[in-house]
């Protein structure tokens, strides 16, 4: 770090020579600027940058389709059907991703695992790994399936919804949760493209199925009429429709080979990521249940605060796609690099992609609250919805920065398979933001406090993540002392 300061200082001086040049030097002065200015820039970059853009890039658009496609599946609902079908969606969208992302074990578990395997050359385990994990995924999916379509008026009524919001999530999530299996299985595949560090698959995959959702959603939509039946419909056959672009990826470059896909797993072979996955799973419940609850509460202000939190969840969700890409990336090069026992590479892709990260949650935050006023329009024409949301926007926007923090912790902690703290860390955060919403329940705090109380989960795995990290036996500890020394 000293060098580094030293040779920042250095390229700063002779900046700063070529400004107080003589003015006679005409074009000389100006030259020499220039090229001062230039080494300068250039001592910012890192020898990692390449192969973290090369990652980061395909996957920031890859992981921005999806809340791309949501945001505007909200707008056409807002605008075209109204706000209790608005707040429908809403509430709808936080259960099924509930009951999804309480098994994204399959994603974060299935990447460092064929990162190690491509490390090695071990095409063969590559192959049995994802054959596993799309067999495991495919169970899931349908129980959850089943559930979700039998008990999802229950589910809603128990979250306090109004009659009038409660038909239309109903209709909603009958046709949403056809997609279950499909997305299970996506996130398998998704893991196997990032072990082999190939992030451009996917994004294809992405952009072909959510050119398909957008047209169906019109047609759906606008042409049959179908309202929000006609929406979840729509997202839950663009779904399909990646699965089967990867699926074909994967077998047509020998990821996995048709034999091992047509073999059923053993229990002796997916219970090792099981045993990971109940970590994850324990930590996304958490994080879910939390975020669910605090949607029970705004529920109790009736459609226009649902609806407002609903846009807020969208600008949110959207915003940490960014932070979401360099925590891929993170956890792409961190498991590879740990895979060769190549510690020190490790850290300094940690490093790198937390200066990146932070710098971009700077630069969103500023954007966020110059936009506080402006932004809730495109969502909604409601003039209660749109007052809402822009009360709450600054205080998402403030946490910016902290949030990309949190999220490269978690790609390291990731890559490294650290599941057991992850999941430690979030009962803990969980059990102080659970506190929060009680008291919030109990003195009836409006939504810009419960949003606060939501903040306490990025706090939370903010400084479990860096005390893990930093701790003498965490899996960067040596290199990252040594860097700090």
């Amino acid at each position: 770090m000293g060098a580094a300061s030293t040779s920042y200082s250095l390229r700063a001086a002779d900046l700063a020579r070529g400004l107080a040049a003589d003015d006679d030097e005409g074009g000389d002065t100006v030259a020499d600027v220039a090229q001062a200015a230039s080494s300068w820039w250039h001592s910012l970059a890192s020898p990692y940058d390449k192969e973290i853009f090369l990652l980061a890039i395909p996957a920031l658009f890859s992981v921005l389709l999806d809340p791309i496609m949501g945001m505007v599946s909200t707008a056409i609902i807002g605008s075209r059907l109204g706000t209790a079908p608005l707040a429908a969606v809403g509430l709808c969208t936080i259960v099924f991703n509930f009951s999804n992302f309480i098994w994204n074990f399959l994603l974060y578990t299935t990447t460092p695992r064929i990162a190690s395997a491509a490390a090695k050359g071990d095409t063969e385990g590559a192959s049995k790994i994802t054959s596993q994990g799309l067999w495991l995924a495919s169970v899931i999916g349908l129980c959850m399936f089943g559930l979700l379509y039998n008990f999802c008026p229950a589910i809603f009524a128990a979250m306090g919804a109004k009659p009038e919001v409660v038909v239309h999530a109903v209709a909603y999530m009958r046709m949403r949760c056809l997609a279950s299996p499909a997305i299970l299985m996506y996130y398998v595949l998704s893991g196997t493209f990032r072990g082999f560090k190939d992030t451009k698959t996917p994004l294809a995959a992405g952009i072909f199925s959510n050119v398909l959702h957008l047209g169906l959603l019109v047609t759906f939509v606008f042409g049959a009429g179908w309202g929000v039946a006609g929406a979840g419909l729509a997202t839950s056959l663009s779904h399909w429709v990646a699965l089967a672009f990867l699926l074909t990826n994967v077998l047509g470059r020998g990821y996995v080979k048709p034999a091992d896909l047509a073999r059923p797993p053993a229990w002796s072979e997916v219970a090792p990521m099981l045993r990971s996955g109940f970590f994850l799973s324990t930590r996304s419940l958490l994080a879910m249940g939390m975020l669910m609850w605090a949607t029970r509460l705004i529920a109790g202000f009736g459609a226009v605060g649902l609806a407002a939190h609903e846009v807020l969840r969208q600008i949110w969700v959207f915003s940490n796609q960014f932070f979401t890409s360099m925590d891929i990336a993170t956890q792409s090069l961190v498991a590879s690099n740990l895979g060769k026992d190549d510690r020190r590479s490790a850290a300094a892709v940690f490093r790198r992609t937390l200066t990146l990260a932070v710098s971009a949650g700077v630069v969103i935050c500023c954007l966020l609250l110059a936009s506080r006023t402006s932004l809730p329009a495109v969502f909604t024409p409601d003039a209660a919805v749109i007052r809402e949301v822009s009360m709450v926007l600054p205080l998402i926007a403030l946490f910016m920065p902290l949030d990309a923090a949190a999220s490269v912790m978690d790609g390291v902690l990731l890559g490294s398979q650290e599941a057991g703290w992850l999941g430690k860390t979030m009962v803990a955060t969980s059990a102080c933001c659970a506190v929060g919403l009680a008291l919030s329940q109990r003195f009836g705090w409006p939504i810009t406090l419960i949003w606060f109380v939501i903040k306490f989960l990025t706090i939370g795995r903010l400084i479990g993540n860096a005390y893990r990290l930093w701790s003498r036996n965490g899996p960067l500890a040596g290199e990252l002392h040594t860097a700090a020394a």
